[in-house]
């Protein structure tokens, strides 16, 4: 409807009526409902909560270079409340040890702007995203990495990958930056293995981010601060009524 109404303006006509086409629009999503169809629902990704983290982390093997790769992508991604697009992109140098763990620098594509998010020591070692963290470094430091993408592909035989090639020309970041897509898939993967019902994606950290520190009792302000969601952001509202759904129901109170 929208790009028939631009094509009516751009033309020069007068702006269609779409009073015919929502009608139409409307029953069908009616009908949707009523026969309780998949594409009625609104889809999005399950909330990796910490109970989720530790179920999917239980069953990675952390001795090795990729279980470490992965531990520390699924803590810190949820920890940073970062997209999969945000997360592949931070390098060694974008994080910083301090006396309360790490200071990780993201920066949020969607709104333009830097964060300084706090990594935190967690109070459970198997989901503490600072000693995850700090296995991860020495992994990479034992593998000669010191510098350049934080994140990166792992071959077959638990080495750092070997640049990619096609037709004799480097395909993909010569450093061995993971893609967004290559994150993602560690999140899945993971969540299969744990036997985790759900549509699990990358964005499941940052959906289970929000909705863990609405739990908490975080201000809405300081968790989109945190995330880097716009003021009023409604996806972020969406999140957070997981809980305030229940938290502040009309029938709490009411002596039913």
């Amino acid at each position: 409807m929208s790009a028939v109404t631009s094509w009516h303006e751009e033309q020069g006509h007068p702006k269609p009526t779409m009073r015919g086409a929502r009608a139409v629009l409307n029953a069908y999503k009616d009908r949707l409902a009523e026969a309780k169809a998949a594409a009625a629902q609104p889809k999005q990704a399950a909330a990796a909560l910490p109970a989720q983290i530790r179920a999917m982390l239980a069953g990675a093997d952390r001795t090795t270079l990729s279980g470490k790769r992965n531990a520390a992508l699924v803590l810190v991604g949820f920890a940073t409340a970062a997209r999969v697009s945000e997360l592949v992109a931070l390098d060694l140098d974008t994080v910083v040890e301090t006396d309360h763990g790490y200071d990780v620098t993201v920066y949020r594509k969607k709104v333009r702007k830097h964060t300084a998010n706090a990594i935190l020591y967690g109070t459970d070692p198997a989901t503490c995203p600072v000693r995850a963290l700090r296995a991860y470094f020495a992994a990479l430091a034992n593998a000669g990495r010191t510098e350049g993408p934080l994140f990166v592909r792992v071959d077959r035989w638990d080495r750092l990958a070997p640049p990619t090639t096609r037709g004799g020309r480097t395909v993909g970041d010569p450093a061995g930056r993971m893609t967004a897509e290559a994150a993602a898939e560690v999140v899945e993967r993971l969540a299969v293995a744990a036997g985790l019902s759900g549509d699990w994606s990358g964005h499941s950290l940052r959906r289970g981010f929000a909705t863990a520190a609405r739990a908490a009792g975080h201000d809405p302000l300081e968790i989109a601060r945190a995330g880097g969601w716009v003021d009023g952001s409604r996806v972020l509202a969406r999140y957070m009524d997981d809980v305030d759904r229940v938290k502040n129901s009309p029938l709490v109170g009411i002596g039913l």
